[in-house]
């Protein structure tokens, strides 16, 4: 395969996940009309051959992959695994049961796919805050400070003058140092994201910003269960086939949950749960579902139900992110400004006592 067609396929694979929710929609109507699911491959193939070839390269892959009668294997690498989890589960159960399912997903991935957007907002503001700060920093070390400095000795600026000064010295010999220990310090926050497990992960987990990225993951977590539990897999199955494709965060959990099931003392699931991978508003949800009538039916429920809870939590969290970010932004741009301001009015405080002296 050239490296021109590999591209292609990445390109129409990453297209046909964005509109995954209308592509599951579509497939289970035309299952429920009793259109075999290759027939229906086969129609979007010769269609995209005369509008997207890039999409016809997927189509085709796609068709192959799907001659042994897997959705599962031939959407394998272009839908999220959690996704897949679920059309595996579900499809030797025939087309009908498959029909409902899909139509399920797509219901499902549309309130996903804006609780994602949203989890997007909350980190893109506080970085792009942090940027422009530091370049308005770093503006004032190289250009303004030094001007000023060359006017007056440091020694006879006001006091936040030489608070600005001391920022801007620090700017200009240990930039280059402190922006390489940055780079570092969010590279390997972001890997702890989903790497880092223990107790103390599981305390950082309840405060900013490790609680947003805990709101997200538990909420794919119970979205994808119920998603499975809703084509009658067991929650123990459920949870191991989840487990095989997890992050090391995620599977620290599941195995505590495993445990809880398997204790004597978990009376209803809900117990289990309380490992720290829930909010605790979550946790209740969870434990209630687990002490109704028909646990099964309650679980399945608060999962699809529950997307719209953890969007308005996420948001209240990114809330609270940003008012910090903006608090901090805002004692750094005011330090700024007093100290360019003060430093100024002494400057031209002491040229005119200068010009009055020399008269």
């Amino acid at each position: 395969m050239s490296f021109l067609t590999r591209i292609q396929l990445w390109q129409a694979a990453r297209n046909l996940r964005a509109k995954r929710a209308d592509f599951y929609y579509d497939l289970a109507s035309a299952l429920e009309d009793k259109v075999p699911l290759f027939t229906t491959l086969r129609k979007y193939e010769a269609r995209a051959r005369q509008r997207d070839p890039s999409a016809a390269l997927l189509y085709q892959q796609m068709l192959r992959e799907s001659m042994s009668g897997s959705l599962s294997q031939a959407l394998d690498g272009i839908m999220p695994p959690s996704e897949l989890i679920m059309i595996d589960a579900i499809q030797g159960s025939g087309d009908a049961m498959l029909s409902r399912g899909l139509y399920f997903m797509s219901e499902t991935v549309e309130k996903i796919d804006k609780m994602i957007l949203s989890v997007r907002k909350a980190v893109a503001y506080p970085v792009l805050l942090f940027v422009i700060f530091s370049a308005l920093l770093t503006g004032f070390s190289f250009f303004a400070v030094p001007v000023l400095e060359g006017l007056l000795a440091p020694q006879k600026w006001p006091l936040l003058g030489r608070i600005l000064y001391a920022l801007s010295s620090t700017v200009r010999h240990y930039g280059l140092y402190i922006l390489v220990g940055l780079v570092v310090t969010a590279v390997l926050f972001v890997r702890s994201l989903a790497h880092w497990h223990g107790p103390l992960r599981s305390r950082l987990d309840r405060w900013p910003p490790y609680s947003l990225y805990r709101d997200f993951s538990g909420a794919m977590l119970i979205v994808s269960l119920s998603s499975l539990m809703h084509t009658g897999v067991s929650l123990r199955s459920s949870l191991e086939r989840a487990s095989r494709f997890s992050t090391p965060w995620m599977r620290w959990h599941l195995r505590k949950i495993l445990r809880g099931l398997a204790s004597e003392h978990a009376a209803q699931f809900g117990q289990a749960f309380r490992t720290g991978v829930l909010n605790r508003a979550m946790e209740d949800r969870v434990q209630d579902a687990s002490e109704r009538r028909d646990p099964v039916a309650a679980f399945v429920k608060i999962g699809v139900g529950s997307i719209e809870r953890i969007e308005r939590d996420i948001a209240g969290s990114a809330a609270t992110l940003n008012g910090v970010m903006m608090a901090l932004a805002g004692v750094v741009l005011g330090i700024m400004m007093l100290g360019f301001f003060a430093t100024a009015f002494e400057m031209q405080s002491a040229i005119q006592t200068s010009t009055g002296v020399a008269r």
